[in-house]
């Protein structure tokens, strides 16, 4: 089988290509909101593999369309229907703050203003009976109030809605009467939770992107297939599955951080070939640097997050993102200060290198003024750079504001943006109970490589790991996951009151769910797999954790003892200590459903028997001020070959990505042709 991936990132899109064990990989301009860059890639990638693009077996995509419309505020207009009393909800929202001490502030505004929320007439009580019942006269009124405003999208959020659907769903049947084409996402389909401002969030927010993801994919599939593309389509989710079109339709919050997930679904791959039990990941590219960890081989999700100041209920990667690509400015603050980000210049107009418009300096000019990237052979000479073009920005914007010389203030941005990033992993590691000297740093995208070795030994990290191909990573982990659905419902009480039988009957009807949804997107029996959990707290406490269960729709494998001692250890391991005396209370419960989909093997066949010469050139390059700009080894990275070891200072190119590997610093070619950089000092221990 021959399969296709594409990764739009905010510069490029990264494509593979694999078949018959060859590996093909491009990059290509992006096109923010048009697939005429996927389309262009894949027309370039073919031509490179020599093959007819109707031979392609199956295309995995991650896109950022979702995040940029609503990070952007470009979303749909949208209506939103609550129970009467509830209109205020996501103006009140609660009570947490941007800024906790400042005098002045304004809280994010939701993304359906008051004026466009309708309240109707029903009630339930906190145990799903009916208090006040949606008459056939209230649910039609509404929808006529709603068909009047137009919307593009309508999301519903009745109070209790989780412990009973029947008055969302109805209303929804009474809308889709006057409404036909307009989509309708109900709360106790998007998010089954206790909670009624992060409910409704989560559900206004689903409207919000899903008409303009809804027209996205709809576009892309038109144009695959007018492009002689018959693959079947597949949709990178947040939670590092993928999903069919429909599935994403249904909830397109699942496809909110779509673009983020693909680096960490092959960092998983990745520790598993090598029997590395923790893992950061770290993927840098031309707007943003993402962090995820893996711990104990797995990825670490969230149940929940918040972005740009909304809280939104989604399973999810734990992926931490800050504004520190490629494209990333460099600034002086009012206060004097030298900063990075969080504006970038993107793909158009670019850092001031690619002689496209921009003017402002980023870090990828500061990388260039320091000699660290060739501006001849930039993405394998396509894209030529100029360096005299990067040094004029930094030294109109930093060096002559500061006082200080260009090659200064190149080494401040970089160290700037270094900071950035190590607050970041700590961020996710230590602040999380991890300690980050037993991680090793997996980086990856275009600059990731170059940035790992300062962080590394920032941090005190055991090693660096560089793939084979680190500029299209991303865009290879989409090709290494399975189809996902997950579903969760509320389920308050305590934990020493559920039955084995009661639990097989819940945790049975959640499971039933998803084998419906595996089964429209024709999944056999025998490739479906599951995973179940219980989110638990402790008796007066307001905080949950997630713990994984044993299957309880199997006989003998409910164990209220087991679960206990399973959350103490994690609830200890996560805050130092716990207290096994206190009950537990269970809040909800959770099922993961997965369809195993064919993989490509990733490995590239790199040990031989001889070790040859390494082949190598000297440039100019500045590391730090104390050595200024020394004489450094620039080794091609096709030229290395299995058990090769480079000694730092060295820059080893290729046309997706280059590595740095600095003073004191050995590189050496390990397994499928990654490198590994060490401290000298920790290879001699």
């Amino acid at each position: 089988m021959i399969f296709l991936s594409a990764d739009v990132g905010g510069t490029f899109t990264d494509l593979v290509l694999i078949f018959e064990n060859q590996v093909f990989f491009d990059k290509v301009p992006s096109t923010p909101g048009s697939t005429k860059a996927v389309l262009n890639g894949i027309n370039r990638i073919t031509t490179k593999a020599g093959i007819s693009k109707d031979e392609i077996g199956i295309f995995v995509h991650g896109f950022t369309i979702a995040t940029n419309a609503f990070l952007t505020r470009n979303g749909a207009t949208i209506s939103l229907a609550v129970s009467k009393g509830y209109r205020d909800t996501l103006e009140i929202g609660n009570q947490r703050r941007p800024h906790l001490y400042h005098m002045t502030q304004v809280k994010p505004k939701p993304v359906v203003p008051r004026s466009r929320i309708i309240e109707v007439v029903e009630r339930l009580d906190a145990f799903g009976n009916t208090v006040i019942e949606l008459s056939n006269a209230e649910a039609t009124e509404v929808a006529k109030r709603i068909a009047n405003e137009n919307p593009e999208a309508i999301a519903i959020c009745l109070s209790f809605a989780y412990l009973c659907p029947n008055s969302e769903e109805f209303l929804r049947k009474q809308l889709k009467i006057i409404l036909p084409a307009v989509p309708i996402y109900i709360s106790s389909e998007i998010n089954s939770q206790v909670g009624e401002y992060k409910r409704a969030n989560t559900t206004a927010i689903a409207a919000y992107i899903g008409p303009i993801t809804d027209k996205y994919v709809e576009i892309l599939a038109n144009d695959l297939v007018e492009n002689g593309i018959l693959a079947p389509l597949r949709l990178m989710r947040s939670d590092g599955g993928v999903a069919t079109p429909q599935a994403a339709r249904e909830n397109p919050v699942t496809m909110l951080l779509s673009g983020l997930a693909g680096g960490v679904i092959a960092g998983e791959a990745m520790a598993s070939e090598l029997d590395v039990d923790n893992l950061v990941t770290f993927d840098m590219g031309g707007t943003s640097a993402d962090f995820s960890v893996i711990v104990d081989g797995e990825p670490r999700r969230v149940n929940e997050r918040e972005i740009n100041g909304q809280p939104i209920r989604m399973q999810s990667l734990d992926i931490e993102t800050i504004s520190a690509g490629g494209g990333s400015l460099a600034h002086i603050d009012l206060g004097g200060a030298l900063r990075v980000g969080p504006q970038s210049a993107g793909a158009l107009p670019g850092p001031a290198c690619y002689g496209t418009g921009g003017e402002e300096p980023t870090t990828t000019d500061a990388i260039v003024a320091l000699g660290i990237l060739d501006p001849d052979s930039f993405l394998g000479g396509e894209l030529k750079l100029d360096a005299d073009l990067a040094i004029s920005a930094i030294t109109r914007k930093i060096a002559k504001p500061l006082k200080v010389s260009v090659t200064n203030a190149a080494l401040g941005i970089v160290r700037v943006a270094n900071a950035g990033m190590i607050q970041a992993i700590r961020k996710l590691s230590v602040e999380r109970g991890l300690d980050i000297r037993e991680f090793s740093l997996l980086a990856f995208g275009g600059a990731g490589p170059i940035y790992a070795p300062f962080l590394a030994r920032e941090l005190g990290m055991k090693e660096v790991l560089v793939p084979f191909t680190p500029g299209v990573y991303a865009a290879q982990g989409l090709l290494m996951t399975d189809i996902r659905h997950t579903t969760q419902a509320s389920w308050f009480t305590k934990l020493e009151t559920i039955s084995e039988n009661k639990a097989k009957k819940f945790f049975s009807s959640l499971k039933n769910k998803l084998s419906d949804a595996l089964q429209r997107d024709g999944i056999f029996k025998e490739d479906r797999y599951f995973k179940f959990y219980a989110d638990l707290r402790c008796e007066g406490q307001f905080h949950d954790l997630t713990i994984e269960l044993s299957d309880p729709t199997m006989k003998n494998n409910w164990s209220t003892e087991e679960i206990k001692i399973n959350y103490y250890n994690e609830y200890e391991r996560r805050y130092g200590h716990s207290d096994r005396s206190i009950e537990l209370e269970l809040i909800s419960i959770r099922t993961d459903a997965y369809g195993r989909t064919p993989k490509p093997s990733l490995r590239v066949n790199s040990e031989k028997d001889v070790l040859l010469s390494i082949p190598s050139k000297k440039r100019s390059v500045c590391l730090d001020e104390v050595k200024g700009f020394e004489d450094v080894s620039i080794i091609e990275r096709h030229t290395l070959n299995y058990g090769d070891c480079i000694e730092g200072p060295a820059v080893i190119t290729q046309s997706d990505a280059t590595t740095l590997v600095l003073h004191g610093q050995t590189a050496s070619v390990i397994s499928s042709g990654i490198l590994r950089i060490t401290e000298q000092s920790q290879s001699i221990k």
